[in-house]
C-alpha cells in the first residue's frame, strides 16, 4: 500500500495490523499543526504534532509541573516560550479536561443528519448528566453512522478553565475530553478500525485508562484501579472482544512518528487538531469563544488546499476532457479515412444487387416459354368445342382469356379444376345466342410475381 512506510515507522507491528492507513488521495489534504494541553491533577502535558501528507510527527513535548500552585502568568510564560521554540508562537491550543470533569456518553440517533443532531441531544440532555439544574456545556462528535459521542461539563468548570488559560496568555481553540480526542486521532491517518483496544497510564500512574472500540460498543472509555492485564480483560468483556485481542499502549498505537516520546493523551489531541480537514473531536467550547489560528497559518493551509484542488481538477476534469477530445478527433480522422472505401463498398453492393435482379429476370424469361406453352396446351384441353377465344394474354402470375361461348359461366369452374389455374374471375356480355366473356385466372404457384 502506498505510504505504508510512514505508518510502519510510527506504529509497532501489532498496532499496524489493526490500523489501515488512508489511501494517498485522502492523505493529500492532511496539512497542519496541532497544539494540545492535557490537564492533569498537578501537571500540564503539552504536545505539538505536525501533519503532512507523508506522515504525522511529534515536533515537541513538555510537562509543566505543579501549575495549580503557581501563578498563571508564570507557567503561561513557560508554555509560550516552549511554543515559540517550536515555531508555534500564538497558536491556540486544544485543552483536554481531566476525566472526572466530563460526563461522557454515547447516544444512538439513527438516521439523524448533522443539522438535526444538536436538537436531538437537547431533547434528552437532562437524562445524560447528574448535575440536575446546574448549567452545563456540551459538545458532540459522530462515533459511527448512527451513534454520537457526547461530552457534558459543568459550565462553571469550563469557565474556570477559560479564565485560567486566559490569565496564562494561551488561546483556546477547543476544549475536549479523552475519548473524543483518541477517537478522532486514530482516524486522522487511518481508516476506522473494526476493533481497537489501547491503554494509558501517563496522567495517573495509580490507574489504568482504557479506550476501545468494537461492533457492540462504538466508543468505550474507563479507568480501572487494577493492573494492566486485569483492566484489559475487563475492557474486552465490555467490548465483547475475543481474549486474544491485543491491548496496545496508546503512545505506540497512535499513527504519529515519535509519539512515544510524549504524553499519549496530549499527543492524541494534538494529532486530531493538526489538520482541519479531518473529523474533529467533540468541542465543549461555544463557537463564539474559540480562538483561531493566525491569518498567515490559514493562508498557508488555504494555499495548499488551493494547490490540491487545482491538482484534483487537472487529474479528474481537465485531463479526461483532453483525452476525450483527442479520442473524438481520432475517431473523426479514421472515419474520414474510411469514408471513400465505405462509399465504394456501398456502390459495389448496389451493383451486385442490380446484377442479381437482372440474372433472376433472365432466368425467369428463360423458363417462361415452356411454362407458357403448358398454359396454352391446358387451355386447349379444357375449353369445350362450343367456346372459342379471341385473345389469350399470358402473364407471369395470371392468364386473361377473351372470347365467346354458349355458356360462359361454366368455364370458371372448368378452369379452377385445373392444376395450373385458380381463383378465376369473369365478366359476361350477352350478344344474341352467345355470350362474350373475359376471364382472368391466376396461375398456381406463381401468385405475387409481377406482370412485365
Amino acid at each position: 500500500m502506498p505510504g505504508s512506510e510512514s505508518l510502519a515507522s510510527a506504529v509497532p507491528v501489532n498496532a499496524a495490523a489493526s490500523l489501515v492507513e488512508l489511501p494517498a488521495w485522502r492523505r493529500a489534504v492532511l496539512l497542519g499543526t496541532g497544539v494540545a494541553i492535557a490537564v492533569g491533577d498537578r501537571n500540564l502535558d503539552i504536545a505539538i504534532v505536525r501533519t503532512r501528507p507523508g506522515a504525522s510527527r511529534l515536533v515537541a513535548s513538555t510537562v509543566v509541573r505543579d501549575f495549580r500552585s503557581r501563578a498563571a502568568a508564570e507557567w503561561g510564560a513557560e508554555v509560550s516560550a516552549f511554543l515559540a521554540s517550536a515555531g508555534e508562537r500564538g497558536t491556540p491550543a486544544t485543552i483536554v479536561l481531566p476525566r472526572g470533569a466530563v460526563v461522557e456518553s454515547t447516544v444512538s440517533l439513527p438516521g439523524a443528519t448533522s443539522k438535526e443532531i444538536p436538537g436531538a441531544i437537547e431533547l434528552q440532555l437532562d437524562s445524560l448528566h447528574p448535575y440536575g439544574d446546574e448549567e452545563v456545556a456540551w459538545g458532540w462528535a459522530r462515533a459511527t453512522r448512527n451513534e454520537v459521542l457526547v461530552g457534558i461539563v459543568r459550565r462553571s468548570v469550563l469557565e474556570s478553565c477559560e479564565t485560567l488559560f486566559s490569565e496564562a496568555g494561551i488561546g483556546i481553540a477547543a476544549v475536549t475530553f479523552s475519548s473524543a480526542a483518541i477517537h478522532a486521532a486514530i482516524r486522522v491517518r487511518t481508516a476506522a478500525p473494526a476493533s481497537f483496544l489501547a491503554y494509558s497510564t501517563a496522567l495517573d500512574a495509580s490507574r489504568i485508562e482504557v479506550y476501545g472500540e468494537s461492533e457492540s460498543r462504538p466508543v468505550y472509555s474507563a479507568r480501572y484501579p487494577f493492573d494492566c492485564e486485569q483492566s484489559l480483560d475487563l475492557a474486552r468483556d465490555e467490548l465483547r472482544l475475543d481474549a486474544s485481542t491485543p491491548g496496545l499502549e496508546l503512545a505506540h498505537a497512535l499513527p504519529v512518528q515519535g509519539g512515544e516520546n510524549g504524553t499519549s493523551l496530549a499527543v492524541a489531541a494534538a494529532l486530531a487538531a493538526s489538520t482541519p480537514f479531518s473529523p474533529q473531536p467533540a468541542n465543549l467550547l461555544p463557537q463564539s469563544r474559540r480562538a483561531t489560528r493566525s491569518r498567515a497559518g490559514w493562508l498557508a493551509v488555504s494555499a495548499a488546499a488551493a494547490l490540491l484542488a487545482c491538482a484534483a481538477l487537472l487529474v479528474w476534469v481537465i485531463l479526461p476532457a483532453i483525452q476525450q477530445r483527442q479520442y473524438m478527433q481520432g475517431l473523426a480522422a479514421e472515419s474520414l479515412r474510411l469514408e471513400r472505401p465505405a462509399l465504394r463498398a456501398q456502390t459495389l453492393e448496389k451493383q451486385i444487387a442490380s446484377a442479381r435482379a437482372r440474372i433472376a429476370a433472365i432466368d425467369d424469361l428463360r423458363r417462361r416459354p415452356a411454362a407458357d406453352l403448358d398454359v396454352l396446351n391446358e387451355l386447349t384441353r379444357l375449353l369445350p368445342a362450343t367456346a372459342w377465344t379471341n385473345t389469350v394474354e399470358i402473364y407471369p402470375d395470371s392468364v386473361v382469356i377473351s372470347g365467346e361461348a354458349d355458356q360462359a359461366a361454366t368455364l370458371v369452374k372448368i378452369l379452377d379444376s385445373s392444376p395450373l389455374f385458380q381463383n378465376s374471375e369473369f365478366t359476361l356480355t350477352h350478344t344474341g345466342q352467345t355470350e362474350q366473356f373475359r376471364i382472368r385466372t391466376m396461375r398456381r404457384g406463381r401468385i405475387g410475381r409481377t406482370t412485365p
